[in-house]
């Protein structure tokens, strides 16, 4: 019975029917992150955002962490929580490829350069502060990638 009522509905159902079940499907496995949907590197410029779950003792989170560079570009950290700022110092590495670093969007980004000069692990610190306040929070030490 069900197969004679399908064969009854006009074409244009059935296909509307169909393709409102193929985009809930891939709306389920789209990535939620900007960064993971787009990936973190484009125009010169590779992304991470950092989200602060307690300023006390330093957990937060970098995502992605390790940041891939694939090559020389820029890297550019956004914080998520709107009570964080970045510090003068936001982004520190004793790594020689790490160049440069200044605050910008009212201190909610931070940006450095990468120069890619050798592939590997880079370890980097993120330096936050209290907004308003500016009491500094304990450091966070990911990674960077260079591949």
């Amino acid at each position: 019975m069900a197969l004679t009522t399908i064969r009854k509905l006009p074409r244009f159902v059935l296909v509307l029917v169909t393709t409102c079940c193929s985009l809930l499907i891939a709306a389920c496995s789209t990535p939620t992150s900007p960064v993971a949907a787009s990936g973190p590197c484009t125009s010169g410029v590779c992304k991470a955002v950092v989200t602060v779950q307690s300023c006390a003792d330093g957990t937060m989170s970098v995502l992605p962490d390790p940041i891939p560079v694939p090559g020389a570009n820029n890297i550019e950290w956004s914080i998520s929580n709107s009570d964080y700022i970045f510090a003068g110092n936001g982004i520190t590495s004793n790594d020689p490829d790490i160049t440069g670093g200044h605050v910008t969007g009212s201190g909610k980004k931070f940006i450095v350069h990468d120069r890619h000069t050798h592939l590997g692990s880079i370890k980097y610190a993120v330096h936050l502060l209290t907004d308003p306040g500016g009491v500094a929070c304990a450091p966070h030490d990911p990674f960077i990638n260079n591949q």
